[in-house]
């Protein structure tokens, strides 16, 4: 079942429920209101009726010694229809003397029901009476009022015919039953319209939702206004916005990893076809002793090469894929890191008889920052540094609390090719950096270390002049 059928049912029930509470709460007060009315107004003049036949009837001592039982019997009928004329049943010794009216009590039965009601209305002591009582007779609803006199033996029963209140009450059921049904019709139609205009935008979205997961991400679903689904559907939108580039990136990332695996795949192809040769000649052809040391010598240089491509290769996509896990930033004492870094490249700088001078200001210089992969950048801006300078040249590597810096007074890099250092594989003189062993990943390594520190890399060159690398930190 749809969201908007949930929402409308669930509401017409309530509103149903609701309103037939209401409605036959109403109904009942107006009954009862009704009745009660009537019987404050026929309980009074019942009183007063009753007090004028007891003064009616009322004898003197000479009298009632001189009243036998058949003058008695006619005072009291006379009294009778004087006060009450057609509209009650006069009972005398338990016997109907006058009824005036078209109907037939059970004196006795109603004297029983009197005398087990809590709310017996007190006429005196030597009188018994009772009101009001409803009772069905002869398909007609009556208020009845029953007193009855001990001493002077008579019972009176009055009555009021209620049958048209009780019918005009079913009728205001049944009239009011069916305006509120007519009313909860309307406000059913009306609900049900405003709901389907609201939940118009949750079809929009689900239309949406359909074609994202057929990756289409340019469709917009409505969010105009402050409703919630107005917000919802800029959420949506903006999800949407987010998966977007998300793909976009992943679509980068993929490219620029086929792009690297070409890259790889091209590098390897030269010296594997290189060391397949060399090989080849070492097992069919006879050398002599330098020529074979020299084969063997190539096939060395170009298998370490290529470990080194492959090792870094690995570094390279693990810092794209898991820079989280092997990223451990602490407080480290500078000084005693650049130390550190000294010992590690001391045989490079040999190689070429360079000398590093490294300075570090103030002594105690504390930065944050993972140590490995710090160690890791250093030494390949070194590494670079050596490589692009002179023998018996000197190289500087100076920490400030601004940034860390590696200048050397070497060959340069031309002004074209500075943007560009920083890319995978590339490489400015890539004779001669092939014929040291590079495979142009370092600078590359470099960036993404820096950025996943939050550092920023700057590179200054002059060619024929020096290079100075600074990562401001």
């Amino acid at each position: 079942m749809k969201l908007l059928i949930k929402i409308f049912a669930q509401t017409t029930c309530i509103i149903l429920l609701v309103s037939s509470g209401i409605f036959l709460y109403t109904t009942y007060c107006w009954k009862n209101q009704s009745i009660q009315n009537i019987n404050s107004y026929e309980s009074s003049i019942f009183r007063t009726n009753i007090l004028q036949f007891e003064n009616k009837t009322s004898l003197s001592d000479n009298q009632k010694q001189n009243a036998d039982n058949e003058t008695r019997p006619q005072i009291v009928t006379y009294a009778f229809r004087q006060v009450f004329h057609d509209s009650a049943v006069l009972y005398l010794d338990g016997k109907m003397t006058y009824n005036g009216t078209v109907y037939e009590f059970d004196v006795k039965k109603l004297r029983e029901l009197c005398a087990s009601k809590a709310n017996m209305v007190d006429h005196g002591s030597n009188s018994d009476g009772h009101g009001p009582m409803i009772s069905q007779i002869n398909g007609r609803t009556l208020l009845l009022f029953y007193y009855g006199n001990i001493n002077m033996g008579y019972q009176i029963v009055t009555y009021k015919d209620i049958t048209d209140v009780i019918e005009k009450s079913h009728l205001l059921f049944f009239q009011t039953g069916g305006f509120t049904l007519s009313l909860i019709v309307v406000m059913g139609i009306i609900l049900y319209l405003s709901l389907r205009k609201i939940t118009a935008p949750l079809t929009g979205l689900r239309e949406a939702t359909l074609l994202v997961s057929e990756g289409i991400y340019d469709f917009k679903v409505p969010s105009e206004g402050n409703t919630e689904l107005a917000q919802v559907g800029a959420t949506f939108n903006f999800m949407t916005g987010k998966i977007k580039e998300q793909i976009e990136s992943l679509s980068n990332i993929n490219r620029t990893q086929k792009q690297l695996i070409g890259s790889l795949a091209h590098e390897l192809k030269t010296p594997m076809t290189a060391i397949i040769g060399y090989a080849d000649t070492l097992l069919t052809v006879r050398l002599t002793p330098e020529r074979q040391e020299k084969a063997l010598i190539y096939i060395e240089n170009e298998c370490r090469r290529l470990s080194r491509l492959s090792m870094k290769m690995l570094e390279l996509t693990g810092l794209y894929e898991a820079s989280e896990d092997s990223f451990n930033p602490v407080e480290i004492q500078v000084d005693n890191f650049l130390k550190e870094v000294k010992e590690l490249i001391d045989c490079r700088l040999q190689e070429k008889n360079i000398s590093l001078d490294v300075f570090c200001e103030p002594k105690e210089l504390v930065k944050k920052f993972d140590q490995d992969l710090m160690i890791s950048v250093v030494t390949n801006l070194i590494d670079n540094a050596v490589k692009a300078s002179r023998k018996e040249s000197k190289i500087v590597l100076e920490a400030t609390p601004d940034h860390l810096m590696v200048q050397d007074f070497g060959k340069g890099i031309p002004k074209e090719d500075l943007e560009m250092v920083t890319e995978p594989f590339y490489m400015v003189d890539k004779s001669r950096s092939r014929a040291k062993g590079s495979v142009g990943l370092g600078l590359s390594l470099c960036q993404k270390i820096i950025e996943l520190h939050d550092f920023q890399l700057k590179i200054e060159s002059n060619p024929g002049k020096g290079t100075t690398v600074s990562v401001f930190w």
